[in-house]
């Protein structure tokens, strides 16, 4: 019954019913499920808990050491993806919908547990720490699990909308409920943990919704992992080797994955001084940053996706970045005067850019390493990926805190300094981008992707 309630009521609002109805029935499980889970997921995105753990713990733990947590907690995300290998690893040969629920309570289970740590004392932000890498973790085997099943339930000419409107529920979420827990943080202070508990129960529903979730022809897919050479757990430690090995026997995307991480690198570093200095140099409350942080950008990433995802459908992933990067280097821009000027609106136009960028990057994230691998590597490239945007999701903020720290003992315009370094940064990954698309020639010629 609620399935079918569900079924007809995604068919009117995201336009499937031109799609097989097995299709229409795993979507319409799997949007609702989403939704619901990803309430929870908001409250713990890198922007939002960053400023929370900033303006909770703000006069009850050593600065400097505050300011490292704020970098780690807003890079926890990209971090986690770090064990890609190992989910893989795991799913493979089992059934995939209950090891999913069970990923999906743990990360509900953690966000109400952070209703319940001590915001009084150096001990209560360790505990956030560790509660929030384990529901990141929890997620990043989602984010690494939840393809297969996609190319299970969804024909190939539907996947890719289909794939846009979870991405779409997910964000819209981070965008307005974020900025909701920030509000009702700086209205009544204790009122939140109530916030969080109704979030994990939200998604504990999306949980149960998620059981009735089958995978088409689910008995052969198993089998056939089963009987894969690779159908064994992957320590941790073989990870990096794939990754070296992948990028030794292509030199192309070995140069694409430098410039990802440059324009990687310089992104992860405008977070944390942003949180820090908004509250530091301005005062904002805990909406103000939330908004300036995450939800303007978040609703900005709404806008821009539809004409991004245009572009890159007739455009090698190569130019698509020559020409896509140079959106992240005018939000740096923008930061950067902000810091310099001290004008507020500007780090608004700032945020506003950044979504931008963010419309384009998260659709390109799913399909860019689409462009150098055959179809039977698509997998160990997309690992490759996210293996080493999580290492620049652990280097960025521990660099951009230390030298945060340092310039500001010095006397010295900490924040102005580390925004000027990150354009710098910036400008250098989307140069590289245009030199490498210059370099492939005809390989990253315009085509179509359809």
């Amino acid at each position: 019954m609620v399935s079918r309630f569900i079924s007809r009521a995604t068919d009117g609002a995201f336009g499937v019913s031109a799609i097989p109805r097995f299709a229409r029935r795993a979507f319409a499980i799997e949007a609702a499920a989403t939704f619901c889970v990803t309430v929870c997921l908001a409250m713990i995105e890198g922007g939002v808990i960053a400023v929370f753990a900033k303006q909770s713990f703000e006069g009850k733990v050593q600065e400097s050491w505050l300011n490292l947590a704020v970098g780690l907690l807003g890079a926890l995300g990209e971090f986690a993806n770090i064990l890609s290998f190992y989910w893989s690893g795991v799913s493979q040969g089992r059934p995939k919908v209950g090891l999913l629920r069970a990923m999906q309570a743990v990360v509900a289970v953690c966000v109400a547990a952070v209703g319940f740590v001590n915001t009084q004392s150096a001990s209560g932000l360790v505990a956030l720490l560790l509660i929030v890498v384990v529901a990141r973790v929890c997620w990043s085997g989602i984010v690494t699990i939840r393809p297969t099943l996609w190319r299970a339930n969804y024909p190939p000419a539907a996947r890719m909308k289909i794939i846009g409107v979870l991405a779409s529920l997910q964000i819209a979420n981070a965008a307005v409920l974020g900025a909701a827990l920030a509000w009702v943080m700086d209205a009544r202070p204790d009122a939140y943990r109530y916030f969080l508990f109704g979030a994990a129960a939200v998604a504990m529903i999306g949980v149960s919704l998620y059981g009735r979730l089958r995978v088409r022809r689910e008995r052969r897919m198993l089998r056939e992992e089963r009987d894969e050479p690779s159908a064994r757990v992957m320590k941790p430690w073989h990870g990096p080797l794939v990754v070296w090995r992948t990028l030794r026997e292509d030199r192309w995307y070995a140069r694409f994955m430098l410039w990802m991480f440059v324009l990687g690198f310089s992104n992860l570093t405008i977070m944390p001084t942003l949180v820090i200095s908004l509250r530091d140099e301005f005062g904002f409350s805990r909406f103000g940053s939330v908004l300036v942080v995450s939800s303007v950008p978040y609703a900005m990433t709404l806008v821009a996706m539809p004409f991004w995802r245009r572009f890159l459908d007739r455009t090698h992933v190569v130019a698509f970045r020559a020409v896509h990067s140079w959106t992240f280097v005018a939000a740096s821009v923008f930061y950067t005067l902000g810091a310099l000027t001290h004008s507020v609106w500007l780090y608004f136009v700032g945020a506003a850019c950044m979504g931008v960028g963010f419309g384009g990057g998260s659709i390109a994230w799913n399909i860019g390493h689409v462009d150098f691998a055959r179809p039977s590597e698509t997998s160990r490239y997309m690992a490759t990926h996210v293996t080493l945007n999580g290492v620049r999701g652990l280097l960025a903020p521990l660099a951009v805190t230390s030298a945060y720290e340092a310039l500001r003992l010095r006397g010295l315009d900490a924040h102005l300094w580390v925004q000027s370094v990150s354009l710098l940064i910036a400008v250098a990954g989307a140069l590289g981008f245009v030199q490498l698309k210059r370099s492939m020639g005809r390989l990253a010629a315009t085509h179509s992707r359809t």
